[in-house]
């Protein structure tokens, strides 16, 4: 009799994880907009990544990194100005305050695509898993334009 009791309260908490995840999923936490992968010439090993990420939850949020099928890793880089001239430095993480958005864009904080497996060309599209403090990952796909569309 007991088994069946613990079998029954087993059902009923994986059940409940399952509806969370559903609901998780079709209300994340993490807004995405305008997001985009810059499309290069087919010579082009690697390319970026651009969006504008807005928290919509009650606490701040840390993007830790991102990854993709499509490209041997994703980096979040930082394009900073030093003695006049322009360079990317590796960013371990960028917290997004709550209310707030974290803009990757050219010129500023973007993710990088890093040995890409194949050219991109415009109108291919691109899945891309971001990944946050705490283990959560939020995946997204993105079009591919080129960068003379931009």
């Amino acid at each position: 009799m007991k088994i069946k009791h613990f079998l029954v309260l087993c059902l009923l908490v994986l059940a409940d994880l399952s509806v969370s995840n559903v609901l998780a999923a079709s209300n994340p936490v993490i807004q995405v907009r305008d997001a985009y992968v810059r499309g290069l010439p087919s010579s082009a090993v690697n390319t970026s990544a651009y969006m504008t990420l807005v928290n919509r939850g009650d606490s701040d949020i840390i993007l830790t990194g991102a990854s993709s099928p499509a490209a041997e890793s994703v980096t979040l880089h930082n394009t900073v100005r030093r003695n006049g001239q322009m360079s990317m430095e590796h960013v371990i993480s960028a917290t997004i305050a709550v209310g707030d958005r974290l803009e990757l864009e050219s010129g500023g904080m973007h993710l990088m695509l890093m040995g890409l497996k194949s050219s991109l060309r415009d109108g291919d599209s691109v899945r891309l898993s971001l990944h946050f403090e705490g283990g959560f990952v939020q995946t997204i796909t993105l079009p591919v334009i080129s960068v003379l569309n931009e």
